[in-house]
């Protein structure tokens, strides 16, 4: 996408006045700045969990408060610098001496931060830490989630079930952190489908995001058997507000900062959501069946799906569900017609798929006879190019804490 990545950052501080700074940011620049794990702790109670939380939430900006205890952060921040060197460390403080720059500098820190914090310096560093990222390269951990957006211009087309097994393939295949997004207001179906019943939904989100931070956002999510976490739709349809595009794409640019994957399945209706989340779109997989009213309503969303999309044809796909290669209509046929390349098909396999839906079981789930989980696996393989990552070998999962810290004396919550 064109548009500006958040960089994904950690915040230590014991500070009211430092940590109420930086939420004041996050709400006003939530495309600039993201907070993967906010810790608040003297430094004497940092041990093994702690700083292993801070290495598996693959930060690109730590804030580190000197100011409770100068020697022990400055040790902190030399020990995750030597295990982390494309992390930037960024000093916070009232005074800057000359012996404290030199020896935060000798241990790393590439910044310092005077208080009291303003929107002005912090919009600054970020700019100087932007570059930094952008002049190193390579798997930067700022690099933040791909979104992926499930469409269906005709109901019954099959949109839901493919979004929700290419998610949960898609964890299984790479260990990414993968969210599921149920965008759709009035009677969406990913939680049934998943046999989960959330507390919370996506429009709880939204309602309070002016105060979102990392645990509240885990407050609204669930986890799923299968590994993938689900931001679910409202259960009540007459309880939704006016949700708009500006809303949909800020929301979805913050969770992308917290997430590799986030996997959206939208209404059947160019309301604001689903327009909200085309643009926040690194691919749209449009789901049709091969009948004349699903075909010709793809080719009457093209356009516009095209105009809002970023990245626009090239990350466009169309996906056949339902599809019989002995059928009378062939892929070349459908390419023919609507000018555009199938990127997958999925198979027309109605006794899996209805029992997964009876038993809330998805189909990827049960084992690899299933014609369709095949299918699911292949549109998978395509998208991340063959890829076997796994979570285990991620950079930033490192060693052990050096002796100066003692065991831990509690743990912060952090993304799963």
């Amino acid at each position: 996408m064109a548009t500006r990545r958040a960089i994904r950052s950690i915040l230590v501080s014991t500070d009211p006045g430092v940590r109420d700074a930086v939420q004041r940011f996050l709400r006003e620049r939530p495309m600039d700045l993201t907070l993967a794990l906010d810790l608040d702790m003297p430094f004497t109670e940092f041990g093994s969990s702690q700083v292993r939380e801070v290495r598996e939430s693959a930060p690109a900006l730590l804030l580190l408060d000197l100011d409770e205890d100068p020697s022990l952060g400055i040790a902190l921040a030399k020990h995750l610098v030597e295990s982390a060197p494309e992390l930037t460390v960024v000093a916070v403080g009232d005074t800057a001496t000359a012996d404290l720059l030199l020896n935060a500098m000798r241990a790393g820190v590439a910044e310092f931060l005077p208080k009291p914090i303003t929107i002005e310096a912090m919009d600054e560093l970020l700019g100087r830490v932007r570059h930094r990222v952008e002049r190193t390269g390579g798997d930067s951990p700022t690099e933040a989630g791909q979104v992926f957006v499930f469409f269906s211009a005709k109901g019954g087309a099959g949109s839901t079930t493919a979004c929700i097994n290419t998610a949960i393939e898609l964890h299984r295949r790479t260990g990414k952190r993968t969210l599921l997004v149920d965008l759709e207001t009035e009677l969406g179906e990913t939680s049934i489908l998943l046999g989960m019943q959330p507390k919370f939904n996506f429009v709880d989100l939204i309602q309070n995001f002016h105060r979102m931070d990392q645990r509240l956002m885990a407050s609204y999510i669930e986890r799923h058997s299968s590994g993938i976490h689900l931001l679910s739709a409202p259960f009540q349809p007459d309880s939704v507000p006016t949700i708009t595009e500006e809303q949909i794409r800020r929301v979805l640019s913050y969770l992308r900062g917290h997430y590799d994957y986030v996997v959206v399945d939208t209404s059947k209706s160019f309301g604001p959501p689903t327009l909200g989340a085309f643009e926040q779109a690194d691919k749209v997989f449009l789901v049709a069946t091969v009948d004349l009213p699903s075909l010709r309503n793809i080719q009457r969303a093209l356009p516009l799906v095209r105009r809002v999309t970023p990245a626009g044809d090239d990350h466009t796909h169309l996906v056949i569900n339902r599809f019989d290669p002995a059928g009378e209509v062939t892929v070349a046929e459908i390419e023919k017609s609507l000018q555009m390349p199938v990127y997958a098909t999925l198979a027309n396999d109605y006794e899996s798929v209805i029992a997964s839906i009876n038993t809330s079981k998805p189909v990827i789930l049960g084992g690899g006879k299933s014609p369709y989980g095949k299918s699911i696996r292949q549109l998978v393989d395509r998208i991340v190019g063959g890829s076997s990552e796994s979570s285990d070998h991620r950079a930033g999962l490192m060693g052990r804490i050096t002796g100066m810290f003692r065991a831990p004396a509690g743990s912060a919550k952090k993304e799963g």
